[in-house]
């Protein structure tokens, strides 16, 4: 840290330096209907879904800060109309591509599967334009960085991400403007109880459930690293949709694993998914009871190994302490 300078002005100059990558586009399909201005649009539905698990007008999500030890993500509140929002949909797409999952109930209807799918592709790949965004920022500011490895290959790895999500959105663009929904498969599985928390993310998933490396993460080759599209979210009914989605043209890489998923009961999907939530989503929001119900030591373990996946040395401290992963996104049954 700069002489002189608070943690607090630490991470206010680097919400700062944030804020100035954010940018406002429609990734709808069909830019030539765009009307209204660019909305602050919610990746979790306002009214289906955050209403649900909200308390107080307030939800717990992960928020990136810089503490003594370096830089980490603490717990913290945020208003309800503020979460899980980007710049991503105009103000007539944002309404009229989402009705059939908006409006309605989850039918298991193809359409709702590529249209959740689709958001959380939408969500992603803003995200990723901005850490690309935001490295080039630090070159221009800084450009003797760019001859530092670590920071070449933090670009190159934004660069890849934004390319592998370009291709994917190509896809589901050609998918939606020919009427065809099925070049996505979803796995469906409804919980009979509502979980306290709603997540809506894609990521490559680099093991499948046994251990076995499906994809290498920390390459910066050329391969594409596929995506997976999860939806998990509770229902004004008291239920609990669970959405897992892949592309057909990843079948190779996919197609055994979901199956495998598939076959899985609730119990033991679950269990598996209370890992993959906190390993690799960052748009996942929590009804503040639920976090505030944690013992110290569940509160700790929750947010020590959600910062893990980045801390291969935290990592390892929790699981010689035995505390890796010691809480339950989805015992919550009443």
């Amino acid at each position: 840290m700069a002489k002189g300078f608070s943690l607090g002005r630490v991470n206010h100059l680097i919400r700062e330096f944030y804020a100035a990558t954010d940018f406002r586009t429609c990734f709808a399909f069909e830019n030539n209907q765009c009307s209204g201005p660019i909305k602050n649009a919610h990746s979790l539905q306002n009214n289906r879904i955050l209403n649900v698990i909200c308390e107080n007008g307030h939800l717990y999500y992960f928020k990136p800060e810089v503490v003594d030890s370096g830089p980490t993500s603490v717990i913290k509140k945020i208003g309800k109309n503020d979460a899980s929002t980007f710049f991503g949909f105009c103000d007539f797409h944002d309404t009229e591509l989402f009705k059939p999952i908006e409006l309605f109930d989850y039918t298991g209807d193809i359409q709702q599967k590529f249209l959740f799918a689709f958001r959380a592709l939408a969500v992603e790949m803003h995200k990723k334009l901005r850490q690309l965004e935001n490295v080039k920022r630090m070159f221009a500011q800084r450009p003797r960085i760019m001859l530092d490895p670590q920071f070449v290959y933090m670009y190159r790895v934004a660069m890849s991400d934004v390319n592998d999500h370009q291709i994917e959105y190509e896809l589901f663009k050609q998918g939606f403007q020919n009427g065809d929904y099925t070049g996505v498969r979803t796995i469906h599985r409804e919980l009979q109880y509502g979980v306290k928390f709603a997540a809506c993310s894609s990521f490559t998933v680099r093991y499948d459930i046994n251990g076995k490396v499906m994809n290498d993460t920390f390459s910066t080759k050329n391969d594409r690293m596929p995506s997976i599209f999860l939806n998990i979210y509770p229902t004004p009914q008291g239920t609990t949709n669970i959405l897992i989605s892949y592309l057909n043209i990843d079948s190779e890489v996919y197609q055994n694993y979901f199956n495998s998923l598939d076959a899985l009961d609730d119990q033991k999907l679950t269990k598996y998914l209370n890992y993959l939530v906190i390993e690799n989503t960052e748009n996942v929001f929590f009804t503040p009871s639920y976090i505030e119900s944690l013992s110290e030591n569940e509160r700790k373990s929750f947010e020590r190994s959600y910062n893990s996946s980045m801390n291969v040395l935290e990592r390892a401290s929790l699981l010689a302490e035995g505390n890796y992963y010691k809480f339950d996104l989805f015992n919550l049954a009443p």
